[in-house]
């Protein structure tokens, strides 16, 4: 019997990509991707319709506390005035500050009324701009301190620049730290994803006795090689054109927020949209340059690809040998521990990872081939020695081989299985058997 690996891989291929919600998804995906990159951006400028608050301030102690809020305070002479304004809708709310409300500890009372729930922003926006207030009349009130060193120690920072003691270049350990997050969930996120549809598809030729018209002419083994790699072939095309599509959207999109014409005019002006100065421009897009070069995005593509490549084919083939010891989907929940509890670790060490890169357990979790494609794409952010990698990669390799052979030995035997549920012990006997 020839080698039909191929022949299975492409009709595994064509068969997924020609489908629907392949097309679907292909396109959705960058679209709901932009979206979320844009819109919080987009909110911000909006923002919600600023509210007039009526101030009623008994101390007299906060006039002008609140010029700087995007919303108006409007001072209003008492509590009966501000109610019928509320009633009237002349006012959105009514900020009510009593006479002797400051306490023996300095702390003051603020009463706030809405007919609605006021949000949370506003509420600790109104705290912190009458806590700047109360400070500074404090300040005012001690013949020791004088109030321009409030000002001064309020306007005072600290920004701890991370750099490489070799290089000297800037490090960005914030921008790794969300880029190992976001790597490590987009790993996880794909394994299962694919990995589920082998199963699924497993379980629906075989309810459909179709597996039987193909092992007549397909040995077991070829037909599991095929479905794995014609699927992990499907993964690397959507993950291309996911590429692809969401670089011109954003590129697209980037342009229409730049205000186009108004832009050039802004540009020419000294000064662009939004009131930012060309300078602050450039300076922001040196930054984000500044950052991509730190993060060597070549490589950790190349990376990517390769661990993604990897850990889908480590459990791509545990996900066919469930799908064959099983007749349908709720069946599969026995078996399906075993890969998930792996790739839930994974998850979790990524916060280790994020705490200190280099510790035992992100080390030897980086390594181990069930949790090495999350742990170690999380890893590498931060810089890994190149032992570490090759030990990984060669685990990796000899991990896919391992869970292939032994998927193998129980899929050419469940998928002609009928009529009786799989169980461990099961497992067991198919994986000896020499049939």
């Amino acid at each position: 019997m020839k080698n039909n690996t191929w022949v299975v891989l492409q009709r595994e291929y064509m068969t997924r990509v020609k489908k629907k919600g392949f097309f679907v998804m292909t396109i959705l995906a960058p679209i709901l991707l932009v979206a979320l990159m844009f819109t919080p951006a987009l909110l911000m400028q909006v923002g919600g319709k600023a509210k007039t608050v009526a101030l009623v301030d008994e101390t007299g102690a906060y006039e002008g506390a609140f010029r700087n809020s995007e919303d108006h305070f409007e001072p209003v002479a008492d509590t009966a005035t501000a109610k019928i304004g509320l009633k009237e809708e002349k006012y959105d709310a009514i900020l009510y500050i009593p006479q002797g409300s400051l306490d023996s500890n300095r702390q003051t009372m603020l009463l706030f009324y809405q007919q609605n729930e006021p949000s949370m922003a506003m509420v600790e926006q109104i705290e912190s701009d009458a806590q700047n207030k109360l400070r500074m009349n404090l300040i005012h009130a001690s013949s020791d301190i004088r109030p321009e060193l409030f000002d001064f120690v309020e306007r005072a920072g600290v920004d701890v620049v991370t750099r490489n003691i070799e290089t000297g270049e800037r490090s960005y350990t914030e921008v790794k730290s969300l880029l190992a997050y976001a790597i490590g969930f987009l790993i996880y996120g794909f394994i299962f994803l694919f990995g589920s549809q082998i199963m699924s598809g497993v379980i629906e030729e075989k309810s459909n006795r179709i597996i039987e018209v193909m092992i007549s002419s397909v040995k077991p083994f070829q037909l599991l090689m095929g479905k794995v790699l014609g699927l992990a072939l499907v993964g690397l095309t959507q993950l291309l054109l996911w590429g692809v599509l969401t670089l011109v959207l954003t590129m697209v999109v980037g342009m229409a927020a730049g205000g186009g014409a108004d832009a050039a005019q802004a540009a020419a002006a000294g000064s662009m949209p939004g009131g930012m100065d060309v300078n602050e421009v450039q300076a922001t897009l040196l930054q984000i340059q500044d950052i991509v070069a730190s993060l060597n995005l070549k490589t950790l593509l190349l990376y990517f690809l390769v661990y993604f490549l990897g850990g889908y084919l480590l459990y791509a083939s545990l996900f066919a040998a469930v799908g064959s010891a099983v007749e349908n989907q709720e069946d599969t929940n026995q078996f399906m521990w075993p890969i998930t509890v792996p790739l839930l670790v994974g998850i979790i060490v990524v916060g280790v990872v994020l705490k200190d890169p280099y510790s035992p357990l992100a080390v030897w979790t980086s390594i181990i081939p069930f949790t090495s494609p999350i742990v170690m794409m999380a890893r590498i952010p931060f810089g890994v020695p190149v032992w570490e990698l090759a030990l990984s990669l060669g685990l990796l390799v000899a991990g896919f081989i391992g869970t292939t052979w032994l998927a193998a030995r129980i899929y050419r035997v469940g998928i002609l299985m009928y009529g009786k549920k799989g169980s461990y012990k099961e497992l067991w006997h198919w994986i000896r058997y020499r049939g």
